[in-house]
């Protein structure tokens, strides 16, 4: 089959197989090119274009001959006429043109344009023609350029700055004029730290522009020449600062964008962030260590931590010791923290106040429960108030291991610090997972992330990098040429490879593979000093003197010597770790060499001794769950995988997310404290499935029952609280069973307890009072055979909460007082129990405000308060607030009333809870009415229905229906009342009446429906 190739992008030119076309004469060939580029014309139209000034006839004519001149020039039907009026190009025919490359999007496309639309082609008489091929010429002219422009700017958010600089060339040259080209080149010059082809660059735009226009560059275009200026005239300073102790090659195009970026930061206008992007060993910690080395102890906090792969399913791992550090700031600035954003932080990391005391105190079987978001807000309000004294960067190393909970707990804190006053600076590997790429692509997408994306050196920057890195030396050319082979344009291998020629003065003999350029840094280490590098490559952050001494069995004198032997050969490094001594690789590459060297067996050995000493040194409270990762990491390694398990099984326990609900689960004494750390649906039921798979595997070799039967009973504790904090009540409540009888059967009281307790929160939550009586007997039962008096205490009062909510209200009075009691006792000796006494005032409160005794029950509710503000805990406020609230209103006391609904509203916004929130919104929009405040009621009121319909509490929602009957009772006889909730009420009075007593008939005793029949009857 026959092919045609066509250029028109240049001096044209056609071809049939590879033969060059000659047409006859130029008129035939300007008829090919229209219709090439038409695909087809009616005859009027060609004669008009090329023979406009013969007679009509004489014209046709024309237009004939040339049609036949062309299908004769390629022996080919290729101009065709289907209808008598219509001519156009035979589609039957294979035909390419480098117009059809040139708009099409491949990368390939921009080199078709080899120049102008028919460059130098001209037709005698054309005048139409040429009209027509002027107006084709700038299309694809201005066509090319968008194009360019579209290249530079890919590749300028890629990071390729030479391919930016590739089409920034080619767009000077197709257009000398365009100042918007030249300041790209500039600033692509300047990124790679050439500062003197940006002046160069400049100095020929003026030159052009004074000559052929008479003109000189804008000032934008002069603003980037300064600003080139200015980054050359700041890397001389810090040449002069660093000297020759610090080595930093290239990059500096990087380094200057990153000091841009900080400079708008700390005049207080808008910058991104920084994420620096490449393979492992590309010089992404080097830059960035640059770039905070040059802005140390100026206007702002900067706060360092790791990301480790042992580590990545951990959440917040990294933010501890930010947080530790934070803790000092705060410290030593004297930065007044409220207590409230206080006590959250210090539950997720104690390291902000290690002498923070009061962790272990037992809350109100978690009233109004602190969730995960509201714990987010307590942090961002620390960073703020930190930020106000100096701006803080946050330098996040190897984010690709950086768990989901950390991620988002960063783009909350990026998005939300409102003064621009936190910055990241973080590095990344390529390859990174699904969650990170998400959190990158959203930030750049929002204009709060840049990324730097670092590339291999190439050959001629290596031999510049080897000239830099050993002035003076002459390195022939075909050493540099192996060491480029050998290291591929690497830096971390490059200089491994440079620090190994300056020691011994050759590269000695290399495969070519990194692991010989690592072997060959090690050769001469001395043998004891040996023995300790691979001691601290078994830890993946770092190694203290004590566990060295420990391991080894060493003199610590010894040890620091062989560890300066090892930190003058730039392997280890001295870090500072909590006033201890600790060691860490100056590369992790390093540590993954010198891990692999070692055997299997010797590995696993050392691995399961470290375990056993970390085990050791565990201080059985809150502080553990910060080993437990390690412990995992050491034990898995180890091969014991029943102590991995075991640790796996406390870490879930620890970082389990917690809903609102009134009575999730209590912890023992040694785990009493709350939780509130965030994992989400998809990672925890992974977890789950994960720990039981292990469970199932471990108990098919191991032989220890008693310790696996401990382990099953603590995984179905686990497992039920998560499904039924879910809504899974069927596998919530089974796994709950199993754990239960496995404790009956081993006579663990401890967990025989919490599975009674589960069992009872559970009926709370469901209104199931039978099956809460049946789990109080058997848990009272046990407290008092094990003399339990703390959990006799906390028993008695869910007893009587379970009296309350049968109505049984005097019998409920008289347990509540014993419950008060039994804890009043407790708390001469240990002052740990007072919530628990508030949450048995309120009860009795509620006992008076179900008998319609208002007075009586605010007294009890404004004891419970009481407690709580003298303890300075906002746990139970909310609630208490909204008893309160009710209380007064229905006794007619509307100011106080409104006065409890405000400070539960308020108190309800810092902590999240939903529990009583419906309640509160539903009065307050009553009081707002009455203050004629309606827009306020009806925002009030939908707050209320959005709550109810989450927490699903048939009481509550059956108050909101009353509310509304209220509401529709006063739409009756005021008509702005009527006009603002007109829409949101369609139903009747009657309506809502008889929708809140069939939801308030599933509660018993509740004196509303009696106030709900009395509004139906009056409207009757």
């Amino acid at each position: 089959m026959d092919s045609i190739q066509v250029k028109m992008l240049q001096a044209p030119m056609v071809f049939k197989n590879q033969e060059q076309i000659i047409f006859p004469f130029r008129k035939a060939e300007a008829l090919f090119y229209y219709l090439l580029i038409n695909g087809q014309a009616s005859r009027d139209e060609l004669v008009d274009l090329l023979w406009g000034e013969a007679e009509e006839e004489t014209a046709k004519k024309n237009l004939r001959h040339a049609m036949y001149k062309i299908r004769k020039a390629f022996d080919l039907d290729i101009i065709i006429s289907p209808q008598k009026s219509l001519v156009m190009i035979n589609p039957e025919i294979e035909m390419f043109t480098d117009i059809q490359r040139f708009i099409s999007d491949e990368e390939s496309g921009i080199g078709a344009y080899r120049g102008e639309f028919l460059q130098g082609f001209l037709v005698k008489d054309g005048e139409k023609f040429e009209e027509w091929m002027f107006r084709s010429r700038e299309y694809y002219r201005d066509l090319y350029i968008a194009k360019l422009y579209d290249r530079m700017y890919q590749y300028l958010e890629k990071g390729e700055l030479r391919r930016v600089e590739y089409y920034g060339k080619l767009l000077v040259e197709v257009d000398p004029f365009d100042e918007g080209a030249y300041r790209m080149l500039m600033d692509v010059y300047s990124r790679e730290g050439a500062y003197h082809k940006a002046i160069d660059l400049y100095k020929r735009l003026e030159e052009i522009l004074n000559q052929e226009l008479g003109i000189t560059p804008d000032h934008e275009t002069k603003a980037v020449y300064e600003e080139a200026l200015g980054r050359r005239n700041r890397e001389n300073t810090q040449k002069e600062k660093y000297g020759s102790q610090a080595f930093f090659y290239g990059r500096h195009g990087e380094l200057g964008l990153m000091e841009k970026h900080y400079e708008s930061f700390i005049q207080g206008q808008r910058a991104p962030s920084t994420l620096i992007i490449g393979e492992a060993g590309v010089g992404k910690t080097k830059l960035k260590e640059r770039f905070l080395e040059g802005i140390h102890g100026l206007d702002t906090y900067i706060l360092q931590a790791n990301c480790y792969q042992a580590e990545e399913g951990y959440p917040l791992k990294p933010w501890h010791q930010i947080f530790t550090d934070l803790g000092e700031i705060v410290r030593k600035e004297k930065i007044a923290v409220p207590q409230l954003w206080k006590n959250i932080i210090l539950r997720l990391f104690p390291g902000f106040d290690p002498e923070a005391t009061g962790l272990g105190d037992n809350p109100v079987e978690g009233i109004d429960r602190v969730k995960y978001h509201t714990a987010e807000e307590a942090i961002l309000g620390v960073l703020k108030k930190i930020a106000l004294k100096k701006k803080i960067i946050l330098a996040f190393e190897d984010t690709q291991w950086m768990d989901a909970t950390s991620i988002g707990l960063l783009s909350f804190v990026l998005r939300h610090q409102g003064q621009n006053r936190i910055m990241l600076i973080g590095t990344c590997r390529n390859g990174h997972d699904r969650r990170m790429e998400q959190f990158i692509t959203n930030m750049v997408k929002d204009q709060l992330l840049d990324k730097i994306c670092l590339a291999r050196f190439t050959k001629e920057e290596v031999d510049d990098f080897i000239e830099k890195a050993i002035p003076g030396s002459k390195i022939e050319k075909p050493l540099k040429e192996r060491i480029y082979q050998e290291t591929e344009g690497n830096a971390f291998f490059l200089m491994e490879l440079l620090n190994t020629l300056k020691e011994k003065g050759t590269v000695g003999e290399i495969s070519g593979t990194g692991q010989d350029i690592l072997k060959s840094r090690i050769v001469d280490i001395s043998e004891e000093a040996m023995k300790l590098l691979n001691i601290a490559s078994l830890f993946f952050d770092r190694v203290t003197l004590d566990m060295l001494q420990t391991i080894s069995g060493k003199d610590e004198l010894e040890i620091l010597d062989r560890m300066e032997e090892l930190e003058k050969r730039y392997i280890l490094k001295e870090v500072e770790q909590n006033e201890e001594i600790s060691f860490e690789f100056t590369h992790h590459k390093l540590r993954e060499f010198i891990y692999g060297l070692q055997s299997i067996g010797r590995r696993k050995v050392l691995h399961h001794r470290i375990g056993q000493i970390l085990e050791q040194n565990l201080q059985h409270d809150y502080r553990d769950k910060f080993v437990y990762s390690r412990l995992i990491y050491h034990f898995s390694n180890g091969g014991n995988r029943l102590a991995a398990l075991r640790y796996r099984i406390k870490n879930l326990d620890d970082y389990s997310d917690f809903s609102h609900e009134l009575f999730p689960i209590l912890y023992d004494e040694e785990m009493e404290d709350e939780k509130i750390v965030y994992l989400n649906q998809e990672e925890s039921i992974k977890y789950l499935n994960d720990l039981e798979q292990q469970l199932k595997e471990v108990q098919k070799t191991e032989k220890d029952q008693q310790e696996l039967a401990q382990l099953e009973i603590a995984f179905y504790h686990t497992k039920g609280r998560y499904c039924i904090q879910e809504g899974e009540y069927n596998q919530g409540i089974e796994a709950i069973q199993k754990m239960i009888e496995g404790a009956e059967k081993t006579e663990d009281f401890g967990y025989m307890l919490k599975g009674y307790r589960q069992m009872v929160y559970y009926g709370i939550q469901v209104h199931q009072t039978t099956l809460m009586q049946e789990y109080l007997t058997k848990g009272i039962s046990l407290a008092r055979k094990t003399q339990h008096q703390k959990e006799m205490g906390i028993l008695l009062r869910l007893q009587g909460l379970q009296r309350l909510m049968v109505g049984a209200y005097e019998e409920a009075q008289e347990i509540l007082k014993e419950s008060i009691h039994i804890f009043e006792m407790l708390s001469q000796r240990e002052d740990r129990y007072a919530l628990n006494i508030a949450a048995a005032y309120n009860y009795m409160g509620e006992i008076r405000r179900c008998n319609m005794k208002f007075a009586g029950a605010l007294y009890y509710y404004d004891k419970a308060m009481d407690i709580c503000n003298e303890r300075k805990v906002f746990r139970g406020i909310t609630l208490f607030n909204t008893n309160a609230g009710q209380a007064a209103f229905d006794m007619g006391d509307y100011d106080r009333a409104k006065n409890y609904f405000a400070k539960a509203i308020e108190t309800y916004r810092k902590v999240d809870t939903f529990l009583g929130r419906s309640t509160a919104e539903g009065y307050m929009a009553l009081l707002l009415i009455r203050e004629g405040k309606y827009r306020e009621a009806l925002d009030s009121l939908k707050s209320a229905d959005e709550y109810g319909r989450k927490l699903q509490s048939p009481y509550e929602q059956g108050l909101i229906c009353r509310v509304k009957a209220e509401i529709k009772v006063q739409m009756e006889v005021n008509k702005k009342v009527r006009d603002v909730f007109g829409k949101y009420l369609p139903l009747s009075i009657h309506a809502y009446c008889d929708q809140g007593m069939e939801l308030l008939g599933q509660t018993k005793s509740c004196y509303e429906i009696d106030i709900l029949k009395a509004l139906g009857r009056e409207k009757s």
